[in-house]
């Protein structure tokens, strides 16, 4: 046979479009919601790739078509949690006042995690579900993400800003700090701003507006 022949039927023009919809991309945002929601709740071990789909109206089947299994939506869900962590970070790297780029990561970190507090009480708690690829994955993430805590804590340090430490172990406290809020951080009596505010009282002094976060920090009653 001509090795013409052999290509014949091949069809020219633009080569098929491989990226997902935005259809699929903005159902798969919901699903990852959703899961965070019932990982979150019930635990990652009793929740169940059937209460997500019928939480959202699907069957299970339906479902296979946008994750492969309940590990893998599992690392959907910390894959968001550390996308939102690190979108910013860079910039904030690149703020030259050291106070300010301190203050800055600190309520980055705050607003972080009061934003969504289901999808990050599944990330501090349920890491060990993760499959071992997508745990080493998040592990490069984070040690970047740390390590801009611990830069700019240094030259905070250096600079005199904060009192002399282990810039490691500051950066550590920061984002503990900072992160817990996932555990007790109540919408109904408590915003994003004040939280933040005192945050940074805490770590910079009185550098947060003192009219804005006065009435969190005063005691209720």
């Amino acid at each position: 046979m001509p090795q013409s022949a052999t290509v014949t039927g091949r069809k020219r023009g633009r080569p098929r479009n491989l990226e997902p919809s935005e259809q699929y991309v903005q159902r798969l945002e919901i699903i990852v919601t959703k899961a965070s929601e019932i990982f979150r709740a019930q635990g990652y071990e009793a929740g169940s790739l059937e209460d997500v789909a019928a939480s959202l109206g699907m069957s299970k089947a339906s479902l296979y078509y946008y994750v492969k299994s309940k590990s893998h939506l599992l690392g959907l869900v910390f894959d968001r949690a550390i996308s939102a962590a690190l979108r910013e970070i860079d910039g904030i790297a690149a703020v030259d006042d050291p106070r300010d780029r301190l203050e800055a990561l600190v309520r980055h970190q705050a607003n972080l995690v009061v934003r969504d507090p289901a999808l990050f009480g599944v990330f501090f708690d349920q890491r060990a579900g993760l499959r071992a690829d997508d745990r080493a994955e998040l592990v490069v993430k984070e040690r970047h993400y740390l390590r801009q805590f611990i830069a700019a804590v240094d030259v905070a340090i250096g600079a005199g800003v904060i009192a002399r430490g282990d810039p490691r172990v500051v950066a550590h406290c920061l984002i503990g700090m900072t992160s817990w809020s996932y555990k007790w951080f109540d919408p109904s009596r408590d915003t994003a701003e004040t939280f933040a505010d005192a945050c940074v009282a805490l770590v910079l002094g009185e550098s947060a507006d003192a009219s804005r976060h006065e009435q969190y920090i005063r005691p209720s009653g």
